[in-house]
């Protein structure tokens, strides 16, 4: 094809390598282009994706013809098929050029790259840090028992509790000023601790410690409520978003979760979604807070009701 028939929207949108696509969501990267271009662009995009994909049928053909059309990654950029992906990318073009009120409004989506509230945690020494997985495997010793019993229950288990002395500090970083910069900082007994499943071959499911952090002190009296009606969120948001593991950009972490978790498992997190979006404004970042997600984006509810869209409409096997 000729520059004159790139797609500037898909170009804009996703026509970056892999690492700064993770950063977000590709269907937030198309939105947010979708409000700026407006029906018209909409409607231009349309007919290049139009006469681009008419007879396409095979998996090659189509990553060709999204290169061509100016997107930049190998792989999909969601799920594991660029057939699928294009269908969607066209449902959704024809959807907002015939009908303008599924346009986003300016702001529903922040502009790239926002900042994120984030969490983080300094511990005292090695020594706390132990202790910390010690107490807590523990106490939940059924728990990571049942967890590793059933191979859909996930890749990790996030673990939450007073050990009885001191972790470190509970650290909150200012979000609109320089990355790192602390915001405010206490002394915790509480931990999170974030266990790894292991293929033990022969000798069965087995786990180690992928991350530890000290925990904030207090917490909303529904915390534990919402952790058992929502154990799949638990160990997805707390086992990939906690204060060890977050990589930077908080979207790449999501992209690699949804990478390595097993299919029914992540079909379990997006069943839970729903009932965890049924928490008030108010009360939606403390549940959030409370389920280990140590990273929150301004436009928090969207993102999560994104997410259990990104599992549901692709295929991450």
């Amino acid at each position: 094809m000729t520059e004159d028939s790139w797609d500037e929207l898909l170009t804009t949108a996703l026509g970056h390598d892999m690492d700064l696509i993770a950063t977000t969501s590709p269907r937030e990267a198309v939105e947010r282009e979708l409000t700026a271009g407006g029906p018209p662009r909409a409607a231009a995009s349309l007919a290049l994706w139009r006469r681009a994909t008419a007879g396409v049928t095979t998996e090659e053909a189509m990553r060709a013809v999204a290169h061509d059309l100016g997107a930049g990654t190998w792989d999909p950029p969601d799920g594991n098929s660029w057939l699928t992906w294009m269908a969607w990318y066209g449902e959704r073009l024809r959807e907002a050029a015939e009908d303008p009120a599924t346009i986003l409004s300016p702001g529903a989506v922040p502009e790239w790259p926002y900042p994120w509230r984030v969490r983080d945690s300094a511990a005292v020494s090695g020594d706390s840090l132990r202790h910390a997985v010690h107490v807590l495997t523990g106490r939940h010793r059924e728990e990571v028992r049942d967890w590793l019993a059933d191979p859909d229950a996930g890749s990790r288990l996030h673990l939450v509790g007073d050990v009885g002395a001191v972790v470190g500090q509970a650290v909150r970083r200012a979000p609109l000023l320089e990355r790192g910069v602390v915001a405010s900082g206490v002394v915790t007994t509480r931990a999170a601790v974030v266990l790894r499943r292991l293929d033990a071959g022969g000798g069965g499911p087995a786990w180690e410690v992928a991350s530890v952090h000290a925990a904030e002190p207090w917490e909303h009296p529904m915390a534990v409520t919402w952790r058992r009606e929502l154990p799949a969120l638990t160990s997805f948001l707390g086992g990939w978003f906690n204060a060890s593991d977050l990589a930077g950009e908080p979207g790449r972490d999501e992209w690699r979760a949804l990478r390595t978790e097993p299919v029914a498992f992540l079909d379990r997190v997006a069943a839970e979604v729903p009932r965890l979006l049924a928490r008030s404004d108010l009360d939606l970042p403390a549940a959030v807070e409370a389920l280990g997600c140590y990273a929150e984006p301004p436009h928090l509810r969207r993102w999560l009701g994104w997410l259990a869209w990104r599992i549901q409409r692709f295929d991450w096997s």
